[in-house]
Order: C-alpha cells, then sequence, then structure tokens
C-alpha cells in the first residue's frame, strides 16, 4: 500500500503545521497568464510541495529545527487572469495575504508567476505604510506593459513601485533590462536601487540592505540564480546569483530588517529533473530558518 502524499509543506506532524499556532503560512499560487518565453510556473507550488517532503529538517548553519516556528499550508490560490488596467487586479491574493498580515503572521506565496507579487506587496504595504520590497531577480520588470498588457509579469516591479505608499525598491541580480526601463529610469529617476549581477563579486550585502526601510516585502524570482543551476524557468539567464550569495543576502536581510512577507516565483519545473524544485524547496526553509532565527534561539554570532 503507498503511502499518502503529504498536503502540506516539509511533511509536517500536526503539532507544527497546524494554522492556530503557526507563525509561517505558505500559500500556493499556481497562477500562469502571460509568461513569455518558457511555460510551466503554473506547476511550480506542487513541484516545490513535492520536493520540500525530501528536506533536511534541522538547520546545519543555524543549529535548529526552524520548522519549530510552526508552518501552516494555505489552500491553493486560483486567480482570474489579469490582461487589462484594473483597480482589483490579483484581489484573491490580496484577501487571502491581508489578514494574515493583519494577525502577525509571516505570509510566503509559492508561485507561479511573478506578477503575483502585486497582489500580496499591496496587502502588507496596507499595513506597513514604509514598505519597501528586495527583489532578486535576472530582470528590471520595468515596462508599464508588455504586449499590451500592464500586468505581465515583464511590469510587475513598475507597478509595485507605483502602489507603494513610500515607493522604494532595491534590485539584486539584474542582468537583462530594456532600452524602454533605462529610458524611464534615466528620465524619472525612482527611488530604485539597482546592484547589476556584473559587479557581485563587489557586493557588500550590509550595504545592499541599507538601501531598504525598517519593513520590507521580499520577492524571489528564481531566475535571479544562475542558469546552471536554476533552470527550471521561463526565461534563464547566465551570469546570476549563486547559492551561497543568495542565501548570505537573504540572512543579513533577516537580522537587520523586518521582513513582513515574501515570495517565491518562476519557477517552471522540468520533469525529472528534480534540483531545481528541491532548491526552492531548501531555499523556502532556509528563508523561514532566517526570519525566525532569533525566536528559535539563535544568537547574531552565526552572521
Amino acid at each position: 500500500m503507498m503511502a499518502e502524499k503529504s498536503t502540506n509543506y516539509f511533511g509536517l506532524p500536526e503539532e507544527f503545521s497546524n494554522k492556530d499556532n503557526s507563525k509561517v503560512v505558505i500559500v500556493p499560487v499556481p497562477y500562469e497568464a502571460t509568461v513569455s518565453y518558457g511555460k510551466g510556473t503554473g506547476k511550480g507550488p506542487a513541484a516545490v510541495l513535492e520536493a520540500s517532503q525530501q528536506v533536511e529538517l534541522f538547520d546545519d548553519e543555524l543549529w535548529i529545527e526552524p520548522h519549530k516556528i510552526g508552518i501552516y499550508t494555505h489552500e491553493a490560490v486560483h486567480m482570474d487572469a489579469v490582461i487589462g488596467e484594473s483597480p482589483t487586479a490579483f484581489h484573491q491574493l490580496h484577501d487571502v495575504i491581508s489578514p494574515i498580515v493583519e494577525t502577525g503572521k509571516f505570509p510566503i506565496s509559492i508561485g507561479g508567476e511573478h506578477s503575483l507579487s502585486l497582489g500580496a506587496i499591496k496587502a502588507c504595504a496596507e499595513r506597513f505604510p514604509d514598505l519597501s520590497v528586495l527583489q532578486i531577480d535576472a530582470h528590471g520588470d520595468l515596462r508599464k506593459s508588455y504586449d499590451g498588457n500592464p500586468y505581465s509579469h515583464a511590469s510587475v516591479a513598475y507597478h509595485v513601485y507605483k502602489a507603494l505608499p513610500q515607493p522604494l525598491i532595491t534590485q539584486v541580480g539584474i542582468r537583462n533590462i530594456s532600452q524602454e526601463e533605462v529610458d524611464w529610469l534615466e528620465e524619472e529617476k525612482p527611488n530604485i536601487n539597482i546592484f547589476w549581477a556584473r559587479q557581485q563579486d563587489r557586493w557588500n550585502m550590509h550595504e545592499i540592505i541599507h538601501t531598504l526601510s525598517d519593513n520590507v516585502y521580499l520577492t524571489i524570482d528564481v531566475d535571479g540564480l544562475d542558469s546552471s543551476i536554476m533552470p527550471s524557468t521561463g526565461t534563464p539567464e547566465p551570469g546570476g546569483m549563486n547559492w551561497y550569495h543568495l542565501i548570505d543576502l537573504i540572512k543579513v536581510l533577516c537580522i537587520r530588517k523586518n521582513v513582513v512577507g515574501a515570495d517565491i516565483v518562476e519557477l517552471a519545473p522540468i520533469p525529472n529533473l528534480h534540483g531545481p524544485d528541491f532548491l526552492v524547496a531548501k531555499l523556502l526553509y532556509k528563508l523561514i530558518g532566517y526570519r525566525y532565527a532569533l525566536e528559535l534561539g539563535v544568537t547574531k554570532k552565526y552572521l
């Protein structure tokens, strides 16, 4: 008789996965509407769920079991495709994230394509008016619209910037940007800090984090990673971040700032290639560990 598949991330027992006691809420969002090259982001949340069952629950860096903070798996959020201008774009996700944030829990959306971030960020910004965004990404995503759609995944950062009460975005890992985006940046001079991938050997993680406000939303497009370790994404780019660059940045962020929400997006699983799926599952668990390290008894010595 085959064992029943777990329906919660990391296959946790009730003690550490129930809704009431968990401080972390994982929200699967299998949204795919505007992908422009490789497809399959709608299958990302399920692939991460499956891979997460293989993640070791003891963290050898932090020397704790992060899952003991409590990790609840929310039911999947299925959003309507957003094609034209809409004041209620991604309202389904907004309406799920808003009460999670209001009750002091930590929401992590698992995508799905990057455009979904707008709904979650709007919900967090209502609670934290000074909210800034740390965007890990290969692409600027600063077009006003793409293929005639203002809510394309290629336009998400532009619309996030416009939606923030006190606009501030720091982008890390960028190595693909259009003339249209450059023209806007040079003309408008928005409050956007870009740390180019080609300069990553000279990055100082503390300087990057210092550009942000006290309350931060973290959005991770997996194509921010180098395509040699993350081929499972619709728009892979060479020259991206490696694993240790990424987790070091997240670690410093979680120690220096109040991270109020996060998402990991743009995983497009490749059949029979498990490495990228597992990478995202491991990344998800590391993020939770860093976010709650101090509450779980880890001292700042591990920095």
